[in-house]
C-alpha cells in the first residue's frame, strides 16, 4: 500500500489522507517537515549542505541545506522532522530538538505544500551516518561564507568560488531566510519569522 499522507487546504487544515503524491492531483496541498542541521561546535552559522544522488526522481543531483519529507497521515510536524533525521543522516538532534522556526506554504517539487522548517544541533557525541539512497555527499558549511544574492548562482564567497549548483529552489528560499535569523539559532525557543501564512513562489 502506497505511504499515507495528508492532505490539507491553504490554510493547513486537514482535509482527508491519501497516497503520497496525491494531494496536488486534487487541488490540494501536502504537509512537508524540514531540519537546517548545525554543527555541533562553533559558531552557529555551520550549517550542513548535501547533494542529492543522481538516481532520484526528484531533484536529481541537486545541493540542498533542508534534510526532510513528506508528514505521514496522523503524523505531526516535529515527529515528522526527527523520523526524517534519524532515516536521512542516522542522527538525533541535541537539546531535544528539531525545534520548529517557522510554517508557510510553499510551491514544492512535487506540488504545492505547507513546510515546516525546524533547526537542530548535531550532538557533540554524534556522528553523521548519511542514507546514500538520500545523500551523496554533504559538509558542513559557514553561511556567513557564502553569497545569497537573489537571482545568482549560490558560491563561496572567498576562493575559489566553489559553485552549490543546481541548488534546491526551496532550500535556497530557507538559508536566505536563515540569513536574518542566526543571531537566534541556537536557544531551543528561537521565535518565528513574522512570515505568517504568505505564500513563497520556489519553483
Amino acid at each position: 500500500m502506497p505511504e499515507q499522507v495528508d492532505y490539507v487546504d491553504a490554510d493547513d487544515r486537514l482535509v482527508r489522507s491519501g497516497p503520497r503524491g496525491g494531494a496536488a492531483r486534487e487541488g490540494l496541498h501536502h504537509r512537508v517537515a524540514a531540519t537546517v542541521l548545525t554543527a555541533p561546535t562553533g559558531p552557529p552559522d555551520h550549517v550542513l549542505v548535501h547533494r542529492r544522488p543522481p538516481h532520484l526522481t526528484v531533484l536529481p543531483g541537486h545541493y540542498d541545506v533542508l534534510v526532510g519529507g513528506s508528514v505521514r497521515a496522523g503524523e505531526s510536524y516535529g515527529a515528522a522532522a526527527a523520523r526524517e533525521l534519524a532515516e536521512e543522516l542516522g542522527v538525533r538532534a541535541a537539546h531535544g530538538g528539531p525545534h520548529e522556526l517557522w510554517r508557510e506554504r510553499v510551491e514544492g517539487p512535487t506540488g504545492p505544500c505547507w513546510l515546516a522548517v525546524h533547526h537542530a544541533r548535531l550532538a557533540p557525541d554524534e556522528e553523521l551516518r548519511p542514507d546514500p539512497h538520500a545523500i551523496a555527499w554533504h559538509a558542513f558549511v559557514p553561511l556567513s561564507g557564502l553569497r545569497l544574492r537573489a537571482g545568482q548562482p549560490l558560491v563561496a564567497a572567498e576562493a575559489p568560488f566553489a559553485p552549490y549548483a543546481p541548488f534546491a529552489p526551496v532550500g535556497l528560499h530557507v538559508l536566505r531566510a536563515l540569513a536574518h535569523l542566526l543571531p537566534a539559532l541556537l536557544p531551543p525557543d528561537s521565535q518565528p519569522p513574522a512570515s505568517g501564512g504568505s505564500r513563497a513562489r520556489c519553483a
